[in-house]
C-alpha cells in the first residue's frame, strides 16, 4: 500500500497567451511530481491530421526565481525524436507531462519546450498559480 501526498488540482479555463492548441487543461501539484494536464486536436491543414511529440528538454521555470523544474516523465505524447502521428483531421489527444515538484506556494510558471520557439512549440507563459484556488484532493490509498 502507497500513501499519495496532499495534492492541489488547478484547472486552468483560459490557456495562456491565447494558444488553442494544445489546450492547457490542468495543473496538478504533489509532493513527488507536477503534472500538467494537455488535449490536443489535429489540424485541417494535413490531410492526416499531422503528428505531435514532445521535447526531452521542456521544462517548468518558476518565473519570480527563474528556477527550473525538469521533464521527467510523458504519458500519451511521444519524446522526440519518436512522433504520435494521426489517422485524421478530427483525432484528439490527451496527454501529461511530468515535471520535478514545484513547491506548494503561490507563483507564476512557464511551460518551456524550446527556449527559442517556433509557433510549433509547447511554450506557455505566464500561469498564475494561487494556492487559494486550487482545489485540495485529501490523501488517498493505493493497492
Amino acid at each position: 500500500m502507497k500513501k499519495i501526498p496532499k495534492t492541489i488540482l488547478f484547472e486552468i479555463h483560459d490557456s495562456p497567451n491565447g494558444k488553442k492548441n494544445p489546450q492547457l487543461l490542468r495543473v496538478i501539484l504533489n509532493e513527488e511530481h507536477t503534472r500538467i494536464d494537455f488535449g490536443y486536436h489535429t489540424y485541417p491543414l494535413y490531410i492526416n491530421g499531422g503528428w505531435i511529440k514532445i521535447a526531452p528538454e521542456t521544462f517548468i521555470e518558476v518565473k519570480e526565481t527563474k528556477k527550473r523544474y525538469l521533464l521527467t516523465k510523458a504519458l500519451n505524447i511521444p519524446v522526440s525524436p519518436d512522433k504520435l502521428h494521426f489517422e485524421s483531421q478530427k483525432d484528439w489527444q490527451f496527454f501529461s507531462l511530468y515535471f520535478e515538484p514545484l513547491p506548494q506556494i503561490n507563483c507564476t510558471i512557464n511551460v518551456i519546450e524550446d527556449e527559442n520557439p517556433t509557433r510549433d512549440d509547447f511554450n506557455y507563459y505566464d500561469i498564475e498559480l494561487l494556492m487559494q484556488d486550487g482545489v485540495r484532493v485529501k490523501e488517498a490509498l493505493i493497492y
